[in-house]
């Protein structure tokens, strides 16, 4: 079996659909930042459209590094490893970074958990992903007849609370080498504009714990977590009732019900 098999890569061949991706990029002078490289065909297209734009290819198999290396080198950074051990500070101290790439899918939630913590040197993004797992990320809260209950989920809220994320359009598996069993989906991406958490990854553990159990309501998912005066106190000052679950808030309550708990403990909101 290729090694890129073994790593999960499906890679993009088809050339309009790469065109159409590197095409909801903006002219900036961001830097540009591609993960999961592989053979280079968003790449050549990056380096064409964007001449003169720093250009970082991410790519953690060592054999289509050296590919990459054999065709880019002097005309982009290309930087042999995992995209989950890299930190955007250090690449970029002063800069936002706009990122485009094909998501491995056997690691989507712990890409997107990267991204959020990320998130301060992220400028844009257009990222491919499966759409089952876009569909989950973007899902709403659940709603009356408990739609999407299943769907949203503590990544959901926290990535709508900082991103805003635009669906573009889906890719089918032929397009890809392998084929996967699924279809992709590609988002454009821009942080969001409202007023955030000032403690964003004390607040993901929050919310985290709202979701711990669905079954449960979201009162005995945090009530192992806080002191139960402090929760009613929040709950109260939220207007939600005891029986209320975590999947019908939407996600902006769940930074008010967060506030409200931390000033009920006494600490800043």
């Amino acid at each position: 079996m290729p090694k890129s098999a073994k790593l999960g890569q499906n890679f993009l061949r088809d050339a309009n659909y790469a065109r159409r991706i590197v095409g909801l990029l903006e002219t900036s002078a961001a830097p540009l930042l591609e993960i999961g490289a592989g053979h280079g065909v968003l790449s050549e297209l990056l380096l064409e459209k964007f001449p003169g734009r720093p250009v970082t290819l991410v790519e953690i198999d060592p054999a289509l590094v050296d590919e990459l290396e054999g065709r880019f080198a002097g005309r982009a950074r290309i930087f042999s490893g995992d995209i989950l051990q890299i930190d955007l500070e250090k690449l970029y101290p002063q800069k936002r970074v706009a990122v485009v790439g094909n998501l491995p899918y056997h690691i989507s939630k712990l890409l997107v958990d990267w991204f959020i913590a990320q998130r301060e040197k992220i400028g844009a993004a257009v990222l491919m992903l499966q759409k089952d797992f876009v569909d989950k990320l973007l899902a709403p809260q659940a709603g009356p007849a408990g739609e999407n209950h299943k769907k949203y989920n503590a990544q959901s809220v926290v990535f709508q609370l900082l991103f805003r994320a635009r669906r573009c359009f889906d890719v089918p598996a032929g397009a890809f080498k392998p084929a996967p069993k699924i279809t992709s989906t590609v988002l454009a991406v821009q942080p969001a504009d409202s007023p955030l958490p000032a403690d964003m990854n004390e607040f993901y553990d929050f919310v985290r714990h709202c979701f711990a159990e669905r079954r449960k309501t979201l009162w005995n998912n945090l009530a192992p977590h806080m002191d139960k005066n402090a929760l009613a106190i929040a709950f109260a000052a939220c207007g939600l009732p005891a029986t209320v679950r975590a999947e019908q808030l939407a996600s902006e309550r769940f930074v008010a019900l967060w506030r409200a708990a931390r000033l009920a403990n006494g600490a800043p909101g």
